[in-house]
């Protein structure tokens, strides 16, 4: 729900709009929503169950004291909600359709994946901090710092785009920025008041975010890292080619001076192994 410049210089006009699904977006409501179905099912069956899945697929303090760290959950943690109700998952997938699909639609699919998971894994790894630096050992679940990420670089990247927040027409910057104070705020009197853990997990929301930022600021976010992989591996072969042609080009030239038979095992098979290749 936002509003679009026409383009030719005009004011931008209200409208409510739906945004095209994106390929990621798609993928990510799609897991999100089998999750949570799967998990409900499960709990219905066995309550003991399913808080055990929680526990071990949520950010869960406990089992990274241990000797070997639980290193899948700051990503596996992002794929599980609240089965006590529908709100959870459905705030979360709110801000993934809106506004995931406007990132996805600015950046790409593989740039945008890679930042949805890093988000995810930047805020689960301060709330896991947060979390054993107050000694609590509550699970944490729920994709909400990787849609904060999401929001924040949205409206960096856009800050001036209009949108509806509950019903009230913002630019983004300004909604984005109410949500972060929503997080910062409470937290700050938790802290202030020596008050344990509520129930929402500000410190997801705020590293969500504050990588948002950043990851705009800093250009992170422009960044493939599937494209750097495939253009180092294709340097290398390049440069395995090269390699491979000089040392045939020596191997020729020993055939000329001295003969076939004064190659060694290893040069023969070298040279029967790169003209097989060719063929």
């Amino acid at each position: 729900m936002a509003s679009y410049d026409d383009g030719y210089g005009s004011q931008p006009r209200m409208q409510l709009a739906l945004p095209p699904l994106t390929e990621w977006v798609k993928k990510l409501m799609i897991a999100n929503a089998g999750i949570f179905l799967a998990l409900f099912l499960l709990g219905f069956f066995s309550l003991g169950a399913q808080n055990a899945v929680i526990d071990f697929l949520g950010i869960n303090p406990g089992m990274w004291r241990s000797f070997i760290p639980a290193i899948w959950q700051p990503v596996t943690y992002a794929f599980l909600h609240d089965t006590q109700g529908l709100g959870h998952l459905l705030y979360n997938m709110l801000g993934l359709f809106f506004f995931g699909t406007m990132l996805e639609s600015m950046i790409g699919g593989r740039r945008f994946i890679f930042f949805y998971l890093t988000a995810a894994v930047v805020g689960a790894l301060l709330q896991l901090g947060f979390m054993l630096a107050i000694g609590r050992d509550t699970a944490t679940i729920g994709a909400s710092g990787a849609v904060m990420g999401l929001i924040v670089a949205a409206a960096t990247l856009q800050p001036h785009a209009q949108v509806l927040f509950i019903f009230i027409p913002l630019k983004l910057w300004v909604m984005a920025s109410i949500l972060v104070a929503i997080d910062v705020f409470p937290l700050l009197l938790e802290l202030q008041r020596g008050l344990p853990p509520g129930r929402i997990a500000h410190m997801v929301h705020i590293g969500g975010a504050a990588y948002g930022f950043l990851a705009v600021k800093r250009r992170w976010i422009w960044k493939d890292p599937i494209a750097v992989i495939e253009r180092r591996r294709a340097v290398a072969d390049t440069e395995r080619r090269i390699s491979d042609d000089a040392r045939i080009d020596q191997l020729l030239a020993k055939i000329s001076r001295e003969g076939l038979g004064s190659l060694s095992r290893s040069e023969k098979t070298f040279l029967n192994k790169r003209s097989a290749r060719k063929k």
